[in-house]
């Protein structure tokens, strides 16, 4: 996308709904191998150029995108996120100021 994605209605994986409300992650989603790098791109390439243009808008992405996934809406799952999405803003700012990735180790 290299540039393209300024608003959370620029990614590839929301869409409008009939009347006009954002739908932040694809329903109905089959589930197939190739997903999982097209998982890893709306990330690494969507959310993150976002971030560089709107942060907010970035950090929105993320928890309403975890919201839409799980399906459940209680102050638990929303609290969760909601840091998940905060702790992946710092991250992506951190990223663009030349920290190492992280790589989790090998596992069993």
């Amino acid at each position: 996308m290299n540039g393209s994605v300024r608003t959370r209605d620029d990614l590839s994986f929301t869409q409008r709904d009939d009347a006009g409300r954002l739908v932040n992650w694809p329903m109905n989603n089959p589930g197939v191998a190739a997903d999982w790098q097209k998982g890893i791109d709306f990330f690494e390439c969507e959310v993150r150029d976002l971030a560089t243009h709107d942060e907010t808008e970035a950090f929105d992405a993320i928890r309403f995108a975890l919201v839409g996934m799980g399906g459940r809406y209680t102050c638990l799952e929303i609290g969760f996120i909601e840091h998940v999405a905060l702790a992946a803003m710092v991250g992506l700012r951190a990223l663009r100021e030349g920290a190492q990735p992280f790589m989790p180790a090998e596992t069993d």
